[in-house]
């Protein structure tokens, strides 16, 4: 062989190898953004207000209807507040997944079961909000965050990375 053959190889070789080097970046550099965002959203979920509004939403949230909802709301607005707080901090996590910021398995390894049990609970005044407020998009994030949540903790459908590819 000669030297410009051996050159081509290296050059290959070393082409490769720097291939390879910038995917392993790449990858660290995904899972870096999503320990990041996650480490982010805990924080913010254990803030006192929110914490707060969890603990009022499992424990006393009964919606009946819109009405009743609203006379609710003029005797306690602090605890009326509750529901859109958790609705905003599901929302925001949605958001996250659906644009593919952050990875459904790790928000639903560490939020799967609150989720399901706070989608559940304001899933019939998130849909009578959406009708009152002729706004189709409330809670939009949230309920798709959930459909997913669902269908990865069965195991089915696809799960999807934060840059796109399926797994």
């Amino acid at each position: 062989m000669t030297l410009i053959e051996w050159t081509a190889i290296l050059s290959a070789l070393a082409g490769v190898s720097a291939t390879l080097f910038i995917l392993l970046q790449l990858r660290h550099m995904d899972k870096h953004r999503d320990l990041e965002i996650s480490m982010k959203l805990f924080d913010w979920a254990e803030t006192e207000g929110l914490r707060k509004a969890f603990r009022w939403v499992e424990t006393e949230f009964q919606f009946e209807d819109y009405e009743k909802y609203k006379a609710d709301v003029e005797k306690d607005f602090e605890s009326s507040d509750y529901p859109y707080r958790v609705e905003a901090f599901f929302e925001e996590v949605g958001f996250l997944v659906n644009k593919g910021f952050v990875d459904i398995d790790v928000i639903v390894d560490r939020l799967g079961a609150y989720i399901i049990s706070n989608w559940k609970k304001l899933e019939p005044w998130i849909l009578a909000s959406r009708k009152e407020r002729g706004d189709r998009t409330f809670g939009e994030h949230f309920q798709k965050l959930y459909d997913k949540t669902v269908a990865y903790m069965r195991g089915n459908g696809e799960r999807t990375t934060s840059h796109g590819s399926k797994n």
